[in-house]
């Protein structure tokens, strides 16, 4: 007991003001470190997060495309204006902010895609070639 005597009697004349200090003193020079540690961690999570939301962009831009070029009577330039429209409303459901121009350029890079993707309309349909079996006695 008189040991818990001592040591309450030593932080109360004065040792509970060096732990303090001594506190104080390591995490002033810990400070930097774990700083540098916290910001690269935000950073890393912020990269990740901007990934994502450009992943969604993409696909909610091929999305787009493909209904407005399937479902829409209109010239190029109107069919891209809408389905510029479309993403934005999505963007702004969801609360993502990224800029026109990156939509644009997103909804440009599905239309190439989609494109690509579709059959030429002047190429004639080849039936495939018949395949023979052949039998070879030895």
């Amino acid at each position: 007991m008189k040991t818990v005597n001592d040591i309450f009697s030593w932080l109360v004349n004065g040792g509970a003001t060096v732990i303090v200090v001594i506190a104080g003193t390591i995490a002033v020079k810990a400070w930097p470190i774990v700083h540098t540690i916290l910001d690269s961690k935000a950073t890393t999570a912020k990269s990740a997060k901007t990934k994502q939301h450009y992943e969604q962009l993409d696909q909610w831009a091929a999305t787009a495309v493909a209904a407005v070029s399937v479902n829409l009577d209109a010239m190029g330039s109107d069919k891209k204006k809408e389905a510029v429209r479309i993403v934005n409303r999505q963007l702004a459901d969801h609360k993502i902010d990224i800029d026109v121009e990156n939509v644009s350029n997103a909804i440009e890079a599905a239309y190439q895609s989609f494109k690509l993707a579709q059959p030429a309309s002047d190429a004639k349909a080849i039936a495939p070639a018949k395949t023979v079996n052949v039998t070879v006695k030895e």
